[in-house]
This record gives structure tokens, sequence and C-alpha cells, in this order.
């Protein structure tokens, strides 16, 4: 019994030690994703066309998810969006930028890249430079997965410059200058537009901008409304006209001018028709 508790006890020490992954920075797949991002330079789509799985799925630092059809037309987009894409050298000593591949037990396969990305904006102009980790699961030799994690912040400021150049954003803006009616005050406005806050937190997760601002003397008060599109605006105003706030909105405010701007669908127009609204369309600038 004694000897089968000291095998047990040399087993289990034995198994602690054992590695659940190996890691290698030098291997054949490590090497694939060095390949990969000198192609990304040289915008040569047809090499990720071909060490792309087309089963694979690619999720962004959002979450949100692409086929191989929408992941090709992201990357598309980005060189149209950038010149001058590189990244830094990765020679195995660890330092600032590498690749390495984990192989675990269970027979999975993981590449794993921390490295920074830099580039010229072909829209701002503006030359770019941030810190970014991509892992990458293998399926013999394709990629069946990708997964990105980064700051995006620097990829949408060049959408929405593109969008500018060509005119083609979606977005849309309110801006809503109001009275505050008699017997309101200045606390009367902020509690109840505390509770439109979260109304519109908790309702409305493409209103992505909802700012109110007041008037020293507490009289009149500018509201800004920001959209993705003139559907999330029209979903917006079925929300507020059928929700728990609209009585006491129209009581305690009286609309001034109303201005719709940016390419406002028909739609928008014809659902918004009772409100004294007027639509401003795009000339220049952006919209964030």
């Amino acid at each position: 019994m004694k000897k089968l508790f000291i095998l047990s006890a040399v087993l289990l020490i034995y198994a602690c030690q054992q590695p659940y992954a190996s890691v290698t920075t030098n291997d054949e797949k490590s090497k694939t994703i060095k390949t990969l991002f000198e192609k990304v330079g040289e915008e040569n789509i047809d090499y990720l066309k071909e060490i792309f799985s087309d089963s694979m799925e690619f999720v962004d630092p959002a979450g949100n998810k692409l086929n191989k059809t929408g992941f090709i037309a992201a990357v598309e987009n980005l060189y149209d969006m950038f010149d001058d894409i590189s990244v830094m050298e990765m020679n195995g000593d660890a330092l600032g930028a590498e690749v390495e591949t984990v192989t675990y037990n269970n027979g999975i396969v993981w590449t794993n890249i921390w490295n920074t990305f830099s580039a010229t904006g072909k829209y701002t102009g503006q030359k770019v430079s941030f810190p970014f980790h991509l892992s990458y699961q293998w399926e013999g030799d394709q990629i069946i997965k990708e997964v990105q994690f980064f700051d995006t912040s620097v990829f949408e400021k060049e959408m929405n410059a593109k969008a500018a150049a060509n005119n083609s954003s979606e977005k849309v803006v309110i801006n809503i200058d109001m009275a505050v009616n008699t017997g309101y005050s200045k606390d009367d406005v902020q509690v109840f537009t505390k509770k439109l806050n979260q109304f519109i937190r908790d309702n409305e997760p493409n209103t992505y901008d909802y700012s109110y601002f007041i008037s020293e003397d507490g009289k009149r008060v500018t509201l800004i409304e920001k959209f993705r599109s003139s559907e999330d605006f029209i979903f917006h105003a079925d929300k507020f006209e059928n929700g728990p706030n609209i009585k006491t909105f129209m009581k305690m405010f009286t609309f001034k001018s109303l201005v719709i701007a940016g390419n406002v669908s028909q739609e928008l127009k014809e659902r918004v028709k009772n409100y004294p609204a007027e639509f401003r369309g795009n000339i220049g600038g952006w919209i964030y």
C-alpha cells in the first residue's frame, strides 16, 4: 500500500510538471504570420485569400464577426484608407514586437502576434501608429479564426474622413433648441434629463451621442443627438413617442428650432413631418 501511495505521488508530481502547451517562435506557422504581415504591407490580397480558410471566422475588437468574404472586404477597405502600412521587425528578441505559436495538448494551435501598426491616412493625411495584438487559430496549414485586440479609434477616424470625402455618411445629427417653460427650474430640467439619458442608454444602442446643454439662466436648452443612420433616428422617434417621458417633455419644453442634418432618408422626412423640422445636407467636414 505504501509503495502504491509513493507511486501515485510520483505520477501526480510528474503530471503537474507537464506543460499544458508548447511555445515556439521560429516554427513554420510563426514564419507564415511574419510573411502575412509583409504581404499586408505590400497590399497583396492574394496571399491572404490563400492562407485563410474559406470557413474562417473573423472577430474584431468590438466582438463583431465576419466570414471570409467580409474579412477580405475589410482588408481591401484598409488598403483604401491607408498608405505606407508597416509593422515592427519581429526578430525573436521579444522587445516591442514578436510572434509565437502555441500548441496545446488537445491539438489546438494558435499563433499570437503583438506589434505596432504604422501607416498614413489617405483621407486625413495623418501619420498613425498604435500597438495591437492578434491571435490566429490554425486548421492544418490554414487560418480558421482571427481575433483582434486593439483600440479601433484610428480606423474609425479614417473611415469618418473617407465618408466625408465621398459624402457617403449615413449618420444623422439632430440639433434642437428649446425654451424651458414657466414653472420649471434648472434643477427640474437636470433631474428630468438624467431620467431621459438613462432611458436612451437602456433602449437605444445606436443613439451614440445624446447631450443636453442649458443656459446660465436655465431658460434655454440645446439637445444634440447623433444616430448611425436615418433608421436609427426613426427607431428613436418611435421609442420616444411611445415611451414614458413624452408628456413631461412636451410640458417642460417648447421647440424653438429643430435641425436634422446629414444624408437623411425620405422615410425619416416622412416620419417627422409633424415636427417643425428643417433639413440640412452634408457639404463638408465629418461626423464622429
